[in-house]
């Protein structure tokens, strides 16, 4: 209940105030599991993307932000998978295999903060290794503008358009064997398409 007037609210926000853009809807598969890699240079980002598709987004986010009063709460309604973001998790990877195996939708910011265009962050493979750990696929969404409309140290946020690009599916097919290359690979393909 709490997804969807998120949800509700969003999408209302962006599209009056931010004129939100959505380009390549049709890259979005319509039934199944997958897991969806974004860039992520505000803490706008995870409405935008609630914003940008239909099924519900599961999102896998850091740990720490679980403790913060408000935003715990709404991480903790809505689902959210906390990070620790050390090490394996054994608990992390079972609950997001859950959510794919239950035909859900992953959300993911690779870099596993937030950080500017400019930054040479290298991003983590967790989303490489789900998708082809489940054999779903990788959408790669790139947000634009975002950054700009809410800068990390800013209070309140600007106008500014944000955009959002739907790259093609990715796959992360069971069939080939994971290995680090592959991984690598995978990565590399989806960073490409959020940058």
């Amino acid at each position: 209940m709490l997804y969807i007037i998120i949800k509700s609210f969003s999408l209302i926000i962006f599209k009056l105030i931010f004129r939100l853009k959505i380009i390549g809807r049709e890259n979005i598969p319509k039934t199944g599991p997958f897991v969806i890699v974004a860039n992520h240079s505000s803490l706008l980002d995870g409405f935008v993307l609630v914003s940008s598709v239909k099924p519900k987004i599961t999102f896998m986010s850091a740990a720490y932000l679980f403790k913060m009063p408000f935003v715990g709460n709404i991480l903790r309604g809505v689902g959210a998978i906390p990070v620790q973001g050390k090490g394996n998790d054994i608990k992390l990877i079972k609950n997001a295999m859950k959510v794919l195996q239950a035909g859900g939708v992953l959300g993911i910011f690779p870099e596993g903060r937030i950080t500017n265009e400019k930054d040479d962050f290298s991003a983590k493979a967790g989303a490489a290794y789900l998708a082809v750990k489940a054999d779903v696929p990788i959408i790669p969404m790139a947000i634009k503008g975002a950054g700009k409309a809410l800068p990390v140290g800013a209070k309140f946020p600007k106008l500014n358009r944000i955009k959002v690009k739907i790259g093609k599916l990715i796959s992360g097919s069971k069939k080939i064997k994971l290995n680090k290359k592959i991984l690598e690979d995978t990565v590399n393909s989806y960073m490409k398409e959020i940058y």
